[in-house]
């Protein structure tokens, strides 16, 4: 686990995507698949009822755990192939702090939840790389440091 866990840069709750695809345990890969190439996004949340995570599927499942095993994604479940729970983030994380976990565990998605552990949002590395080089830029118009 990374021991430096910065405090700096946006909260999540200010960069995080709030229109997160989800999908249950129950549906198929291909239904995920199709979702994720109509919205141009690389991961789908698998929630439970009560919007809590209980999974994730990424385009890296997809191809690993899926294709390279020459499975139908029309007959695959989610819940067979997803990585199951999750590390998530809180919505009050500084961006740092949601980066260091990405980078230690070697994720691109992080699901974020609120203080009942309900899915409000999914933050990825692009999202954050965005939120750093408009932090640059504004940076250098205004001269702060």
């Amino acid at each position: 686990m990374p021991g430096l866990l910065c405090e700096e840069g946006p909260p999540l709750f200010t960069i995080m995507r709030r229109d997160v695809v989800t999908a249950t345990g129950d549906d198929t890969v291909a239904m995920a698949v199709r979702e994720m190439a109509q919205k141009g996004i690389g991961a789908v949340v698998v929630v439970e009822f009560d919007g809590k995570p209980i999974g994730i599927f990424t385009e890296r499942d997809l191809l690993v755990k899926v294709v390279a095993k020459g499975m139908d994604p029309a007959e695959v479940k989610i819940s067979d192939v997803m990585t199951k729970n999750p590390i998530v983030a809180r919505d009050d994380w500084s961006a740092a702090k949601a980066l260091e976990i990405m980078a230690y565990y070697g994720f691109r998605h992080l699901p974020v939840v609120d203080e009942r552990g309900v899915l409000v949002g999914i933050v990825s590395i692009k999202d954050i790389v965005k939120s750093i080089v408009e932090e640059i830029d504004v940076a250098e118009i205004t001269g702060a440091d």
